[in-house]
């Protein structure tokens, strides 16, 4: 391999969205600046794979959300992105073997607006509690309830519901035309990424930071890490000396979640669901997963599968995702519908081991984890990601900001000291 360049001033250990922008606006501002990246792309949990179908899939995130108050949707306005703002709702309901009327589907979505206030009405109250423990009375609750997962990527008998009291909700979620993966990569083109460059040690004894890759030993004033929580408590990083314990504890209790996707592309002619249209399909237990239609008005729909049901169809090899969303779809629309379908494709990020999940959630009493989480150490080792951002957590816009955020407490560091005049 070729050996590490000359140290620079500021070490960036992930180039995902976090890392890129904050290795954007170190080199913007005149700092010799590295990221470094152990998978063999860029972008983590946002990347574009353009090859398999007629269309760009987003393998991770795909929307801007909150777009309302997303700075990276203001970004997307100013360059020639073409932004697609339709507006999913339930068209199909499927719970076991039983399709729900269009007026059931429509009290069905009713409560989950009543589910979702509940659970951020009791998120003000002290003790925190579980998702599950706010839900309403009501005939859909033990179907409902499956959809949390897909929102938090965490069970609602584990996910906190002070955390999504705190997450700064505004209606309207954007997807980029191209990709929101492809559109983060050009935003950060300029950006320098060592890939293929994992960091199996991180030690702050002395003045500086110095760590250690494949590739060699590299140092610098200050380093930015940006890697997901799941790799935190993995291990896979030593740290010398070792994280403060307030610091691990927050790392337990933000643990990272399970969410798939399963691009599905139909034939042209075949046009029976239509983009902004949704079916849900809840076969039994933990067995529940959303297929969303038309995206960018185009063939190609996708499929989402979440929390312990990702991770146990994740385990059963691969395959098993795709199967529960394509039993979906033939009890929605007939054994014959897979006649329709051109090609598929399914993610499993619990296995990526750079990755090892979809993003955080906050674990009952969490919440301030990730305020505790974002804490520098000793003005040397700052923290980034979305697991680190209180108000914007699970969000590509939260990772964009955490980056900013942590470049600018770098920066502020080297900023020169008032003058002082004489009176």
């Amino acid at each position: 391999m070729t050996p590490l360049r000359a140290n620079p001033d500021v070490i960036v250990v992930g180039a995902g969205v976090a890392g890129l922008a904050a290795g954007a606006v170190l080199r913007e501002a005149g700092l010799q600046v590295v990221v470094l990246e152990a998978a063999k792309h860029i972008g983590g949990r946002c990347v574009t794979d353009s090859a398999p179908f007629s269309v760009p899939f987003d393998k991770g995130a795909s929307w801007l959300h909150a777009a309302p108050a997303n700075p990276l949707a203001r970004v997307a306005e100013r360059t020639d992105a073409r932004l697609h703002k339709k507006h999913w709702r339930w068209s199909r309901v499927r719970i076991k073997d039983k399709n729900l009327t269009p007026e059931e589907i429509e009290d069905f979505g009713a409560y989950q607006d009543r589910m979702w206030q509940a659970i951020n009405d009791a998120g003000a109250v002290e003790p925190d509690t579980t998702t599950r423990a706010c839900l309403p009375d009501g005939r859909w609750s033990e179907t409902a309830v499956h959809y949390i997962p897909q929102m938090l990527a965490g069970n609602a008998d584990t996910t906190s519901a002070r955390d999504v009291r705190n997450y700064d909700h505004h209606d309207g979620d954007w997807l980029v035309g191209g990709g929101l993966g492809a559109f983060i990569k050009d935003l950060h083109g300029d950006v320098p990424v060592r890939t293929n460059c994992p960091v199996h040690k991180i030690d702050t004894t002395g003045s500086g930071v110095r760590v250690t890759t494949p590739d060699g030993v590299l140092e610098a004033a200050h380093l930015i890490l940006t890697v997901s929580t799941g790799v935190l408590a993995s291990g896979s990083i030593q740290f010398i000396p070792a994280l403060p314990a307030r610091k691990r504890d927050a790392i337990g209790m933000l643990p990272m979640g399970g969410m798939n996707k399963i691009a599905i592309e139909f034939d042209r002619d075949w046009t029976e669901m239509t983009e902004g249209q949704m079916a849900d399909y809840h076969k039994g237990g933990d067995a529940y997963c959303s297929v969303l239609f038309g995206l960018y008005g185009s063939s190609l729909s996708v499929g989402f599968v979440a929390g312990r049901c990702a991770d146990a169809l994740e385990a059963n090899g691969p395959g098993a995702t795709t199967d529960l969303c394509l039993e979906a779809l033939q009890a929605h629309f007939g054994s014959t519908i897979t006649q329709n379908i051109r090609a598929t494709q399914e993610t499993a990020w619990r296995l990526d081991p750079f990755i090892q999940g979809a993003y955080s959630y906050a674990k009952p009493g969490g919440s301030d984890a990730r305020r505790v989480l974002a804490e520098p150490i000793a003005d040397r080792l700052f923290f980034a990601g979305e697991a680190t951002m209180t108000h914007t957590y699970a969000t590509v816009h939260g990772a964009w900001l955490s980056g900013r955020r942590s470049a600018e407490q770098v920066l502020a560091l080297h900023a020169p000291a008032p003058s002082r005049q004489a009176g």
